[in-house]
């Protein structure tokens, strides 16, 4: 395993620039693709790239799971779709220009107008499709555990917090999006654990080509392939160079585990289904 200390970074001015934009190679010096930790210049782990760690029979377990949720497209994505938002009118929540594909799996805190937790819809109505997931994230989970024991840690006391209903079984996640086959603009992850860190691993089919993940503040990115596993500090303004998809069957999936922040605050699964019906009563009376 190499071992990489930073010791610099652009300016915040440069980094700015680049805030959702799809990033191309003169945005890196250097492009990881073997074995490395990257630490920040207080030692404190900023990633550790895994190559080819994800065993075959895990990832051909979860393909075709993983590949239908390309069926479920978001223009709700902000920064990460690459694509700039447009207005729906005043009050409205504004949408990008392009739907993309991209879901969340697992468990959803309350925000917004849903004030109440819940497994996201997928998760609600494909359980049988969601539990053949479960061995890969556990796998994550494990290598998130040996490889960054402080960060995994620390997530696991919030886990230890947390009901059941909404954690995925041995795991340190709550949640996961899958995006496939779309290069993410710059952006920070967001609504998940500080104290804890993410993770992003990847499985490919094809010919398809870049799509690098670059850490532009630092001018890293990584080779990212199949069977690959990036645990890093999704807090940190991170995207993809352009994806180029050289055969009809080209695709890339990835897979980005975490823990949501407000979780712990959750009630067993039943309790919250009351909070609601209580939103949907309250939303009728007040038409």
């Amino acid at each position: 395993m190499i071992d990489i200390r930073l010791r610099s970074k652009i300016s915040p001015e440069e980094m700015k620039q680049k805030i959702g934009k799809i990033l191309t190679d003169d945005d890196y010096n250097l492009l990881i693709h073997k074995d490395t930790t990257i630490r920040g210049t207080d030692g404190r782990v900023v990633a550790i790239f895994q190559k080819g760690v994800i065993p075959n029979n895990i990832m051909d377990e979860s393909y075709e799971t993983l590949h239908d949720l390309k069926k479920y497209q978001t223009n709700n994505r902000g920064l990460a779709s690459g694509t700039p938002r447009i207005s729906k009118g005043e009050g409205k929540r504004s949408a990008t220009a392009k739907s993309i594909a991209s879901a969340t799996i697992g468990s959803f805190d309350a925000v917004g107008a849903k004030q109440y937790c819940r497994l996201t819809a997928y998760s609600g109505k494909e359980t049988n499709e969601y539990k053949k997931l479960f061995p890969l994230f556990q796998f994550i989970g494990d290598e998130m555990k040996d490889k960054a024991p402080d960060r995994y840690n620390a997530q696991m006391e919030f886990v230890d917090r947390t009901h059941d209903d909404w954690v995925i079984p041995n795991t340190p996640f709550t949640t996961v999006t899958v995006n496939n086959s779309y290069p993410t603009g710059v952006h920070t992850d967001k609504g998940d654990l500080d104290e804890g860190i993410s993770t992003l691993a990847c499985i490919k089919k094809g010919d398809m080509q870049g799509g690098y993940l670059v850490l532009p503040e630092f001018r890293i990115a990584f080779k990212m392939g199949h069977g690959d596993l990036l645990i890093f500090d999704a807090h940190q303004w991170h995207g993809n160079t352009k994806l180029i998809s050289n055969s009809d069957d080209a695709e890339r999936i990835s897979v980005v585990c975490y823990y949501r922040t407000r979780m712990e605050n959750c009630d067993d699964m039943d309790s919250e289904y009351l909070k609601r019906l209580k939103v949907q009563e309250k939303k009728l009376i007040d038409g």
